[in-house]
């Protein structure tokens, strides 16, 4: 259980945040989705707030609420977590001022109740929306039953090493803006390591023991995460973004489908 002593101390907080602001105004622009069609059999549900996707199996109890990256627009991701829905998990995109998660931290606690018949969640984000979505689990950490960070990785002030439940961590290995060395070098900051070389190895670890799961996707970069064009500064991707997509899919599903037949 994260101790209260261990939270990082709010100026130290805003520092962080106001010198990562600073760095994305300065060397980032937003960007907008690509065109996308949603299969007719995804409920589709938008408001000034968030997204909802859901498919029609009354069975569906479990919910993924997902961050986007900063100044990335929420739509960008629809094609990959239409590919997560249609494995009957709920899926909720939240909307951000600014496409910034990092300026509402707390804005994940308006939504639960909004779902009612969903009791098991799980929370997860892109790049700066990974960093948001580390923020909730420091402040609520039994509310969500796992982690899922895409390209992203903490920092100090924003660490979780004692958190009692499974962090699943996919980055990418051509991703120049949360590089391999980054989400190495971090760690320290999350519960303890393992790193998996095949996706497959999720379906036999115990969802149980608490630990961060690390799979890299080797030729993919930090941009196919979502599907928003070419990301300045990253690298170049080897692999498409559908394949990229596919992976991240697969490995989530092996993360949330474990935990919940456990």
């Amino acid at each position: 259980m994260i101790k209260p002593n261990e939270k990082p101390m709010r100026s130290t907080l805003y520092s962080v945040i106001l010198t990562i602001l600073i760095a994305i105004l300065i060397f980032s622009c937003s960007y907008l989705p690509s065109d996308e069609d949603l299969a007719n059999t995804i409920i589709y549900h938008e408001t000034p707030d968030y997204i909802s996707l859901s498919t029609n199996n009354e069975q569906d109890n479990i919910g993924f609420m997902f961050l986007p990256g900063g100044l990335v627009d929420p739509h960008a991701y629809l094609t990959l977590m239409e590919r997560v829905v249609s494995d009957s998990i709920n899926v909720i995109i939240l909307k951000y001022s600014a496409n910034l998660a990092i300026l509402e931290l707390s804005k994940y606690k308006k939504f639960i109740s909004e779902f009612p018949g969903i009791d098991s969640w799980y929370i997860g984000g892109h790049s700066l929306g990974g960093i948001a979505a580390l923020s909730a689990v420091n402040d609520d950490p039994t509310l969500f039953d796992g982690l899922i960070l895409l390209g992203s990785y903490p920092s100090e002030g924003f660490a979780i090493p004692d958190w009692e439940k499974q962090v699943l961590s996919i980055y990418a290995e051509n991703d120049q803006l949360s590089t391999v060395e980054d989400v190495t070098a971090a760690v320290s900051y999350l519960p303890p390591a393992r790193f998996i070389s095949d996706i497959d190895q999720l379906d036999t670890l115990n969802a149980n023991i608490p630990g961060t799961l690390y799979y890299c996707i080797l030729g993919g970069n930090h941009s196919q995460f979502g599907d928003y064009g070419f990301q300045n500064g990253d690298g170049a991707a080897e692999i498409s973004v559908e394949e990229q997509h596919e992976e991240i899919h697969s490995a989530i599903i092996k993360y949330i489908k474990r935990h919940n037949n456990e």
